[in-house]
């Protein structure tokens, strides 16, 4: 009899602890979606967030107006710290060289995916004066660096970049520049000849044209002549 009753309590209770256990399986469950969505969340805006700090770094060497201008009066610097920002670095140069004159131009080249400095800069001076001046800095102090002043030309990033990959827009302009190039060798023949202002290739056109058509009138009354006297002479004939 009691082993009966022994069954039957063991019974009810397995039963009773099964409904408990299906009674908190969907909590249960429910809890570890959550924590799964919660994590999925939290991975989605750590994504985002690295997206966003990738897009802030990136950013075209050539998209500032100090891009375009090298000419005769640039100077070329390095040697600086490169650890500061663009900006950084262009008011550093502007501060530490707006003793020589008024500046037209600071333009630090930089690298498209990271934003970082190449380690060289080019300024322009307003006049020769401040241009010679500028280069007077050549080994001067910088954030505790002596920099490397010269005339840009002299030095080969005057005239391109090397081992710089760029972005879309700068291969765009990589493009325009190259065509630029082409049709200034098709206009002056490579530099062997010097080409005229708008204005003045006018007048040279005009006077062209005009020399062409007095041509052609002397053309066409020397043909007359030669008629007339043509036409004198048979008449004599006959």
């Amino acid at each position: 009899m009691d082993e009966s009753k022994l069954k039957r309590c063991s019974a009810s209770s397995s039963s009773h602890a099964e409904a408990a256990d299906e009674a908190t399986y969907p909590v249960q469950k429910e809890r570890e979606l959550d924590d799964l969505e919660t994590e999925v969340s939290s991975s989605r805006k750590k994504q985002k967030q690295e997206e966003e700090t990738t897009e802030k770094k990136k950013q075209c060497c050539f998209d500032t107006k100090d891009a375009d201008g090298n000419n005769d009066r640039t100077i070329f610097v390095t040697d600086f710290d490169t650890s500061g920002s663009r900006d950084e670095i262009r008011s550093a140069l502007a501060k530490h060289f707006s003793s020589c004159g008024e500046l037209t131009r600071v333009f630090v080249p930089i690298e498209c995916e990271t934003g970082v400095s190449r380690g060289y800069a080019f300024i322009n001076l307003k006049t020769r004066d401040e241009f010679e001046a500028a280069l007077t800095l050549d080994g001067s102090d910088l954030g505790g660096r002596k920099l490397l002043v010269i005339k840009a030309k002299k030095r080969e990033e005057y005239y391109g970049y090397g081992d710089f990959k760029g972005c879309e827009i700068c291969r765009a302009m990589f493009y325009a520049a190259r065509l630029r190039h082409y049709r200034w060798n098709l206009r002056t023949g490579g530099g062997k000849f010097i080409r005229l202002s708008p204005t003045l290739e006018e007048k040279f056109r005009l006077h062209h044209e005009k020399a062409l058509a007095s041509r052609k009138m002397a053309k066409s009354r020397t043909k007359d002549m030669a008629s007339r006297k043509m036409d004198k002479s048979k008449t004599k004939d006959g």
